[in-house]
């Protein structure tokens, strides 16, 4: 096994989009969804230890609010970052509508780093229209590949269910580990 990488990875995106939780559930395999919506206020910051192909990376995660109130005191906290996961919920269209405006902002204050879009909230397709298909969302990630020159994974994942959580955690240390 390689020596411990760490990386510091912001976690993105409108308010209610479920950045919390998913970024919860990743840290605590076995924390339970609470219901009900508390938004972060500021950020919050946690850290994992996993292992990636053979590689012992270490996350530093920093879960910034995504209400407008915020968006002043937000570039402090992207200050050496190495990764972003920028999510959006594809059952409201107007988090991926805001999608431009994060980037510019990400990339404003980190400059060209690794990044994964993520699609959450996928277990509520049932109960409600998808406002955001696979292909919008897919398009929008190969436009910041070709604004970066790196590669954008496009994930779609539930915070709640777990389905895929894991994946864009992977995808980035993929993309951190080359880069």
């Amino acid at each position: 096994m390689s020596t411990n990488e760490t990386y510091k990875v912001v976690i993105c995106g409108d308010f209610a989009v479920g950045k919390t939780t998913f970024v919860k559930t990743f840290l605590d395999e076995d924390s339970a969804f609470l219901e009900g919506y508390k938004p972060t206020m500021g950020v919050d910051i946690g850290r994992k230890i996993f292992t990636l192909d053979s590689t012992e990376l270490t996350y530093q995660i920093w879960d910034l609010s995504g209400q407008q109130t915020f968006k002043m005191i937000r570039p402090q906290f992207y200050n050496r970052s190495d990764g972003v996961i920028l999510v959006f919920d594809i059952t409201r269209r107007e988090s991926f509508t805001n999608l431009s405006s994060w980037l510019e902002e990400i990339l404003d204050q980190t400059g060209i780093i690794p990044l994964v879009l993520v699609g959450n909230k996928i277990d509520l397709l049932e109960s409600s229209e998808e406002t955001v298909s696979h292909q919008e969302a897919q398009e929008f990630a190969n436009h910041i590949s070709s604004m970066t020159g790196l590669i954008t994974p496009y994930i779609q994942a539930s915070a709640i269910n777990r389905q895929n959580n894991y994946d864009p955690f992977v995808a980035l240390g993929k993309l951190l580990i080359e880069n």
